[in-house]
């Protein structure tokens, strides 16, 4: 098993801050990972997700761990950070903090006209910018599943 110390931004009862937290897994190959789940101390407790093979399961695991008051607060969370409907890579999720998205369509649209800012929209899951705003799916589209 491997740990990699990550830091992560966590919004507590309100409040942004910076945690390291654990990131334990299993290398398959060069690219590949499996049996991922991170650990964090946070107020004076310590909070473990379940194991997942996929890095998106494993954040998301480690949110329904967290007690309502803390959120994990990162380019996955973010309402800006879409997932490719083409399929992406593990571990990626695209900025798309300039453009405002409708459906997923508009995503798809994105997407399929070849757009040569995409490479640079490439973000990893635990990411963060000063540009992050909580997601809301009730208010803004965004091609992504969390909290769903």
């Amino acid at each position: 098993m491997k740990v990699r110390i990550l830091d992560v931004n966590y919004i507590i009862d309100g409040k942004l801050s910076v945690t390291s937290t654990k990131m334990f897994y299993e290398q398959r190959n060069k690219d590949e990972m499996r049996s991922i789940h991170y650990e964090v101390q946070l107020n004076n407790q310590r909070f473990r997700s379940k194991a997942s093979d996929v890095t998106e399961f494993a954040i998301k695991n480690l949110q329904k761990e967290l007690p309502t008051n803390i959120s994990i607060a990162c380019c996955q969370s973010c309402r800006h950070g879409n997932f490719c409907p083409y399929g992406d890579d593990d571990d990626e999720v695209y900025c798309l903090k300039d453009k405002k998205p409708n459906s997923k369509g508009d995503v798809v649209e994105l997407f399929s006209t070849q757009d040569k800012s995409m490479k640079s929209r490439s973000r990893k899951l635990l990411d963060f910018c000063n540009d992050y705003k909580i997601m809301a799916h009730t208010e803004y589209y965004t091609y992504n599943d969390w909290g769903l």
